[in-house]
This record gives C-alpha cells, sequence and structure tokens, in this order.
C-alpha cells in the first residue's frame, strides 16, 4: 500500500539544519515511542496550535492512528533530530471521505526546533507527496491565533477559505497553483535524493 511511491516507507534523507543533522522518513508503527515523548517536549502554546485545545498524552488507540498508517489515504512524514536520537516533527495528511481529491493537513515541530525552516521543508515535501497520490487540494484547519500556519501556507499560494467556525478557520490550498517542477528543484539542492522522484507532466 504505497508502496511504488517514492515517498513510501523506505523514505530517508538527510540533511542540515540550524546546525544539527537530522533525517526525513515516513512515519509508521516503530514511531510510537518517539510520538508520544515529542509531546513532552511541546510547550502548551504548541499543543494548543496543533490539537486545537489542550492534550497531555495519548490514548493507545490515537498512537495507532498516528503511526499505523496504510500510506496512501494516510500518510505521515517525520523528522529525526540523528545526535539526539528523538522526532522533532512531523506532518501528516489524511485524504478526505467525502472527497477523494482533498486531504487535511497537520504538522507539528517541537519546541526546540521552530524557526529552522522545518515546516517549510516539510510542506514542500508532502505537497510532492500528495500530488504522487493524485489530490488537487489541500485543508488546514487552525486557531485565529496561529500566525505561523498561515505564514507557512501562504508561501506556497494564496489558499481560498474553507469550512470555519467561531473557533477555528479551514484554509484550502490548491495544489495546481504550486509550481512543482520549482519545488522539487528548491529542494534537490540539499536533499539530493529528491532528484530521483517523478514528477507527472
Amino acid at each position: 500500500m504505497g508502496s511504488g511511491f517514492f515517498f513510501s516507507p523506505g523514505l530517508s534523507l538527510k540533511f542540515v539544519s540550524g546546525g544539527r543533522n537530522l533525517r526525513i522518513g515516513s512515519v509508521g508503527a516503530k514511531d510510537q515511542g518517539r510520538i508520544s515523548e515529542g509531546l513532552t517536549r511541546m510547550s502548551p502554546e504548541s499543543i494548543r496550535n496543533r490539537f486545537l485545545g489542550s492534550k497531555s498524552g495519548f490514548t493507545p488507540t490515537e498512537l495507532k492512528e498516528l503511526t499505523e498508517l496504510d500510506g496512501n489515504t494516510h500518510y505521515a512524514i517525520g523528522v529525526e533530530d540523528i545526535e539526539a536520537d528523538r522526532g522533532v516533527a512531523v506532518i501528516r495528511l489524511a485524504r478526505s471521505r467525502e472527497d477523494s481529491e482533498q486531504a487535511e493537513v497537520a504538522i507539528t515541530v517541537i519546541d526546540g526546533y521552530q524557526k529552522l525552516g522545518l515546516g517549510t521543508v516539510l510542506l514542500s515535501l508532502l505537497i510532492l507527496a500528495a500530488s504522487e497520490r493524485g489530490l488537487a487540494r489541500l485543508s488546514f484547519t487552525f486557531l485565529p491565533t496561529n500566525e505561523g500556519i498561515q505564514k507557512l501556507v501562504r508561501k506556497f499560494g494564496p489558499p481560498e477559505l474553507g469550512q470555519s467556525s467561531r473557533e477555528t478557520q479551514q484554509w484550502v490550498l490548491t495544489l495546481g497553483q504550486v509550481n512543482l517542477v520549482s519545488l522539487k528543484a528548491r529542494l534537490a539542492t540539499f536533499l539530493p535524493e529528491i532528484g530521483r522522484f517523478h514528477l507527472e507532466t
């Protein structure tokens, strides 16, 4: 399931950011411990921004949902600090049941690794992974006070307003407005393995 994709369980990309040696890879069941440990390294504000409220831990069911992924309708990419041997960031997509061409995106970067450009790198990679899976749109649901996600999404094009409420906002990014050739080229400057990723033209 998803084994024919470039962005698959075998993904492993190394790079340096902020003086830290990092590795990017697909998230799987083996990462449950790191997902749990990562939550303990997040500030209350970071937790609210990611989970739209407070959260002190994950249930076994939640951990399975976050890590036992089919690689197609539900896929995630994580970042590991190689020397510290810990997970530091993750981005995931979940294909909509109502619209098979759209997926909801969630991103987490733990405190101490923010403002290193990891969000931009991860969303760039996820956009390529989404295009590989035939997705046309990515949606982002966030608290109105979360300026970080708003700045991040706008880097890739003007979003459309989705289904919002009094508590949350939703933006939808259309992948057709993203120059995937340019995006791939920028990533390949520090992740040369991306050169092997095949873009449908």
